[in-house]
């Protein structure tokens, strides 16, 4: 019960990342939408709209990851997998999340060794802003620690139901969303 209150947790702190990221996205668009008309009708430039719309993307991608894994939303074999019985079904969904697991892990570890460099070699973007790439590498990095402990979580929790032999739970909480779609819907 433990590490279902915990999967909760992370899922709720990762909604409160994705509005703070929306926020971000929608600040961003002002920014960028004030620049061009800044260009076009006074012939002055904000500077770097474009180089801080790069970092703002990467970084609302990167703590987005847990909001879409909450959501169950990131791309799988949906119906493939629901036509299998309820075991086949639970493995695969291990499966699924010990590759999740493995993929975060591999994006932390490369983004990790790439904040490292930046910061011992105190490397600058070569544009005019000059942004010690430090800080939004490091901003990516702890997106993507947040997710790498998201998915450890959710790990976690479906191997502990799994071996309880919890398949229907399990396929429940990390399965396939069953959507009941009838014909009214269709039209």
């Amino acid at each position: 019960m433990a590490l279902k209150s915990t999967v909760g947790r992370f899922d709720r702190y990762s909604r409160t990342l994705a509005i703070l990221g929306g926020w971000a996205l929608l600040g961003l668009s002002l920014f960028v939408g004030i620049d061009v008309i800044g260009r076009k009708l006074f012939a002055l430039s904000l500077q770097g709209s474009d180089e801080i719309g790069g970092y703002v993307l990467a970084i609302v991608c990167a703590a987005g990851f847990s909001y879409t894994l909450s959501h169950r939303s990131h791309i799988r074999l949906n119906a493939l997998l629901s036509a299998f019985p309820s075991g086949i079904q639970a493995a695969a969904n291990v499966l699924a999340y010990t590759l999740l697991l493995l993929l975060a892990f591999m994006m932390l570890w490369r983004s990790s060794a790439m904040l490292q460099e930046s910061f011992s070699f105190k490397a600058v973007a070569p544009t005019p802003l000059e942004t010690p790439l430090w800080i939004p590498q490091g901003l990516y990095v702890l997106g993507l620690f947040w997710f790498f402990l998201h998915v450890a979580v959710c790990f976690f929790h479906a191997v502990s139901l799994a071996a309880k032999g919890q398949s229907e739970e399990l396929n429940k909480t990390y399965g396939v969303e069953q959507n009941d779609v009838n014909e009214k819907d269709m039209r």
